[in-house]
């Protein structure tokens, strides 16, 4: 499905995505300096007691927000000069609010999708003998004198019941992050509570699973996969340290321009979705 007009984002995906992340954030910098003192705001409410996980919610919707209006912007955009105007002539108040109902939709289907896969594992790991498990450990508990050939089999035991749960966690998170892009990328082009939150569960679709495994895809989203990775490193340092959150918090709105604007441009790969 065609919805890109700048031939740009197809022939140089990656590269022309730094390059509208940062027409994003530079288009004006009012907005994205007010953008990133809501978004500090919120990182430093997750700190306080009662508010925090309210906070935290509330941050995520945001970030999706405004990962719609920019994805939004870059669709009707026929150059990258076009999509800086709209930018620039943007304000931050629609900036984060004129997509805040399909952002929580989607928002509240991936933690549905999150809670399907945890149960999912739960139930793995019961079929594999997971009380037994449970049982073992608290046997090893209970004898701290165990020598250390007991002690092996106890860690030797627990691995045999786990491996199953860890091999399926390890492979859906693998797979679903490979497909992650290309399921966001059609995420965004909805426009309301219902049809975002529908939309997650395209992570369950053949369809989506065909349209990802092609090599322009697949190049798109190993060379997307490493600058997360690398971002990634670089903003958790960051977070860690206190007086270098707001460097944070610019990394965060970096990265979500970036994975937006990557996502809706595997989307426009596709022909048969």
């Amino acid at each position: 499905m065609k919805i890109l007009q700048d031939p740009a984002l197809s022939s140089h995906p990656i590269r022309t995505a730094m390059d509208y992340t940062w027409a994003a954030l530079s288009g004006s910098w009012k907005n994205t300096s007010i953008v990133a003192a809501i978004l500090l705001l919120l990182i430093l409410l997750e700190f306080i007691p009662m508010i925090g996980f309210i906070a935290s919610i509330f941050q995520s919707i945001v970030v999706y927000a405004l990962a719609y209006y920019v994805a939004d912007r870059a669709k009707g955009s026929a150059t990258i000069e076009n999509f800086k105007r709209a930018m620039a002539q943007s304000d931050a108040k629609e900036m984060l609010f004129a997509f805040l109902s399909p952002a929580a939709g989607y928002y509240t289907g991936f933690i549905l999708f999150s809670l399907i896969l945890a149960l999912i594992s739960a139930l793995i790991f019961w079929l594999t003998g997971g009380f037994e498990a449970f049982s073992i450990m608290q046997q090893h508990t209970s004898t701290p004198d165990a020598t250390p050939e007991q002690t092996y089999q106890f860690y030797m035991q627990i691995l045999g019941f786990s491996s199953p749960t860890l091999a399926f966690i390890l492979i859906a998170s693998l797979f679903f992050s490979y497909l992650w892009p290309l399921v966001y990328g059609y995420a965004l082009c909805q426009r309301t509570f219902g049809d975002a939150f529908n939309a997650v569960f395209m992570f369950f679709s053949p369809t989506f699973w065909k349209g990802a495994f092609t090599v322009d895809y697949f190049v798109i989203v190993s060379l997307w996969m490493l600058v997360v990775l690398g971002v990634g490193i670089v903003m958790g340092f960051a977070l860690a340290t206190l007086i270098l959150i707001p460097v944070a918090v610019l990394l965060i709105l970096w990265l979500t321009y970036f994975t937006a604007i990557v996502s809706i441009t595997t989307y426009d790969m596709q022909d048969n979705i």
